[in-house]
């Protein structure tokens, strides 16, 4: 969320910031309602200073009704002040993050831009087949069962996938831990309180499963990202060193905008496995920070030998929250082209500001920034090293890096 305060002293910044994201808010309405905010303010000072002259002296019947009459106005205004102020947040919610200096301006990700390609693409003497073909091929995944079972959009992950799922989440989750990272478990379920301040409420509520919500009223996580920021919500933290977490979580999403796209495969699910990193750190290090977590997604998946490219995303297709973001996009033979399989973000003061989350600074306490960035989706990690390292036979070889996690090499049928 930005400072109302920074709204008022760079209100043309703001206005072009709302228009390269597509966002429409009026900022002029804004900065109405909080200059009437602060007459307010001041009126009901003026009031109360007249009224506390009367109250240290024996009033006469005249003055007592006065006092009463400038009590019931200031209750009035009191009032009204809460409503205004509301209406204030309400708009101040809808407003993104700035732009970072190095952020693209652009309207779609037509307009991201590609920073780096690494590796070379796999070149085969056969027509490559689709994750989904070898999937069933080598009785791997199970899309059928699970439509029956939970609707379209889910699936059953099988025998040595299911092997390989594991092997790639303990590679992530030592590199991690030898990067200084701490490990957590956090909840899958949690309040309006933590989406609304990692900034996905409003923005993407259309996107989330709200559960039991005459009941608990709780929300089911598109990422760990959520629980592990809003873990230090209302706390004044020590940040002479970031504070590094990573979590493993089930993660869900509704995919509401997603008609017709990628179909086939498991490339675009309701529920998926992701291991999350998060970053708190004071903003003179967010920069550094951001480029060790995206240094981190390229290791990984160099060390797998998978062909990529790193993305700087625009600002019409960067998240509410972020003021920078980085995707890698990992190269697949069966669609001819690069498909995102890492994001990392770095989202500044936004989160930490409504969330209170702040650090020491000498004497003073000051918003901390805030990082995330994807360790591994299995998912669509899957999918790279299932495309990529198809064989004529129709099998399947093993990363090298992920060999000794495993008593196989190949998946064979």
């Amino acid at each position: 969320m930005l400072d109302i305060k920074f709204v008022k002293k760079n209100k043309d910044l703001v206005i072009q910031n709302n228009q390269s994201r597509g966002v429409k808010v009026d900022v002029d309405e804004l900065l109405n309602l909080f200059k009437e905010v602060s007459e307010r303010i001041q009126n009901i000072a003026g009031r109360r200073t007249e009224r506390n002259k009367h109250s240290k002296t024996k009033p006469s019947p005249e003055i007592r009704e006065k006092m009463k009459l400038i009590g019931d106005y200031i209750q009035e205004e009191e009032k009204e002040l809460k409503k205004i102020q509301n209406e204030i947040y309400a708009l101040l919610a809808q407003l993104p993050n700035l732009n970072s200096t190095t952020t693209p301006i652009g309207s779609s990700e037509k307009d991201n831009q590609v920073e780096k390609t690494v590796g070379q693409k796999p070149q085969f003497d056969f027509q490559p087949l689709p994750h989904e073909e070898l999937a069933q091929k080598l009785d791997l995944i199970d899309i059928d069962k699970g439509s029956e079972i939970s609707g379209a959009r889910f699936w059953y992950l099988k025998n040595q996938l299911v092997e390989l799922q594991w092997a790639l989440l303990n590679y992530v989750f030592g590199k991690l831990l030898k990067a200084g990272f701490q490990p957590v478990v956090p909840p899958n379920l949690v309040k309006t309180k933590a989406m609304f301040g990692t900034g996905f409420f409003p923005a993407e509520k259309n996107e989330i499963y709200h559960v039991n919500s005459d009941k608990d009223d709780l929300y089911l996580i598109g990422t760990s990202e959520v629980p592990l920021v809003s873990y230090h919500a209302d706390e004044v933290l020590n940040l002479k060193i970031p504070i590094k977490y990573f979590a493993l979580s089930t993660c869900y999403r509704r995919e509401a905008g997603s008609y017709g796209k990628d179909n086939k495969g498991i490339f675009r699910g309701h529920q998926f496995d992701k291991i999350e990193m998060v970053v708190f750190c004071q903003p003179q290090e967010s920069e550094k920070n951001h480029q060790e977590i995206l240094a981190i997604e390229e290791e990984i998946w160099s060390e797998l030998k998978i062909p990529y490219q790193v993305v700087n995303i625009c600002s019409g297709d960067i998240g509410f929250q972020a003021a920078k973001k980085y995707d890698l996009e990992a190269w697949l033979p069966s669609q001819n082209k690069y498909r995102e399989v890492t994001s990392c973000s770095n989202t500044t003061d936004f989160q930490s500001r409504r969330l209170n989350i702040k650090y020491q600074a000498g004497q003073k306490k000051e918003l901390c920034h805030t990082l995330n960035g994807t360790g591994i989706a299995i998912g669509r990690a899957l999918i790279a090293i299932m495309e990529n390292y198809q064989t004529k036979e129709g099998s399947i070889k093993v990363p090298k890096v992920l060999q000794s996690y495993l008593s196989f090499k190949e998946i064979k049928k």
